[in-house]
């Protein structure tokens, strides 16, 4: 049985507490408010388990494919962005911290890293498992190694960077907080992806076919990019503030489908709008 890409969009949503689900026609297929209490980041497992990151309450809730909720780990500082590595360790962006929680497949968690850190949002792995961090604080986009050493990948092409995504070619994509998307080959080497149909765009992902779809925070809808850069709206409704968002697999005949998440704003998401500079 051959599987497919779902692709999960995350938006914030002010009074919103939920996940929304669509298919691949923009189609809204699924809504979920159970364990989730101000939505940030989503991320899925190999699995088929859904972690949502929550704002409210400083938790990570895990969601069944059922649909059964329960609290996967506490105590964390608005946590924004949601990975997984390929050994299945989830990775979370605490923003109002700055550091990057690392937790096992069984909830430990550990500290990966606590310097070259500025308000952390999107997080994405490249495929030799470094991890990229957009920092919103310092518009920059700090690379790891699998110990934790930072490097700066990136610091010009950025303004106020918050969702990442890498194509199937190992370039990364950073929504800009002045409506733009930036690519970034490799080695860093910026250049610009897309500025049109973007208002305040936060989360971003790809499908299986090289599609880039964006969360635009400020006008509630989510734009598809085909590889070329043409853009189209996807969806259009059931949305109210969306932020990050995520990929899950599915086996065939099912339908590709979206999720987006739904939260409350926060004191990050207003700075992004207020610190108006030129962008490097």
């Amino acid at each position: 049985m051959r599987v497919r890409e779902r692709g999960h969009h995350l938006r914030r949503n002010q009074g919103n507490s939920s996940v929304v689900g669509f298919d691949s026609a923009g189609n809204q297929i699924a809504l979920i408010t159970t364990g989730v209490n101000g939505p940030h980041g989503l991320a899925v497992d190999l699995v088929g388990n859904l972690f949502v990151g929550n704002g409210n309450d400083n938790t990570i809730t895990k969601i069944t494919p059922q649909g059964v909720a329960s609290v996967f780990a506490t105590t964390l500082s608005e946590p924004l962005g949601l990975t997984f590595d390929a050994s299945g360790n989830l990775y979370a962006a605490n923003s109002f911290n700055n550091t990057i929680l690392k937790l096992t497949p069984t909830g430990t968690s550990s500290i990966f890293a606590s310097t070259g850190l500025s308000t952390p949002v999107g997080l994405a792995f490249d495929r030799n498992g470094n991890l990229y961090v957009a920092n919103a604080g310092n518009s920059t986009i700090v690379r790891f190694n699998q110990s934790g050493t930072p490097t700066v990948f990136a610091s010009t092409g950025l303004f106020h960077p918050r969702g990442l995504a890498f194509d199937g070619d190992g370039n990364l994509y950073a929504a800009n907080g002045d409506n733009t998307i930036e690519r970034f080959d490799p080695a860093g080497a910026p250049s610009l992806f897309a500025s049109t149909d973007l208002h305040a765009p936060v989360g971003l992902v790809f499908d299986s076919q090289g599609n880039l779809y964006a969360a635009n925070d400020d006008n509630n809808t989510i734009v598809k990019f085909d590889p070329s850069g043409s853009s189209s709206i996807f969806a259009s409704s059931g949305l109210n503030f969306p932020y990050l968002m995520a990929i899950t697999s599915v086996p065939e005949p099912s339908s590709s489908a979206l999720l987006a998440i739904g939260v409350a704003m926060t004191t990050a998401t207003i700075r992004f709008r207020i610190r108006r500079s030129a962008k490097a």
